[in-house]
């Protein structure tokens, strides 16, 4: 795999005021050191645990809705930085199932699902 493209501050930034705009809730950054970090952790995942695109994906989704960095719209920010980070990477993002992936989102939220567990679901879209 080539060194995949990794998302920007400023784009996952972008991601969340088009989250906002489209749904709603409140803006701002509640803790921008927690923004950081999560963005921190799939550059980790690939050049640290040689990581696919899906684990890639998962860490962003995963790490942005558990860091719970803005004041609303953490699940959907983390969600869409995921989906983006695959369309930026070539992936054909359109083929997702938006039910699976919002349940993935609330089991997330819930501690019922892993950061293991939404690779896999990544990574078995992907192969569909």
């Amino acid at each position: 795999m080539n060194e995949p493209i990794f998302l920007s501050r400023e784009e996952v930034l972008a991601i969340h005021r088009l989250s906002l705009d489209l749904h709603g809730g409140l803006d701002g950054l509640r803790e921008p050191g927690l923004l950081d970090s999560a963005l921190m952790q799939p550059e980790a995942v690939y050049f640290y645990g040689q990581g696919d695109l899906a684990a890639i994906a998962a860490a962003y989704a995963f790490h942005l809705a558990q860091n719970q960095p803005f004041i609303d719209g953490n699940k959907r920010t983390a969600m869409g930085s995921a989906l983006s980070f695959l369309e930026i990477n070539g992936v054909d993002t359109a083929r997702y199932d938006g039910t699976e992936l919002y349940d993935a989102m609330i089991g997330l939220a819930e501690k019922r699902v892993d950061k293991a567990a939404l690779a896999a679901i990544f990574r078995r879209i992907l192969s569909a």
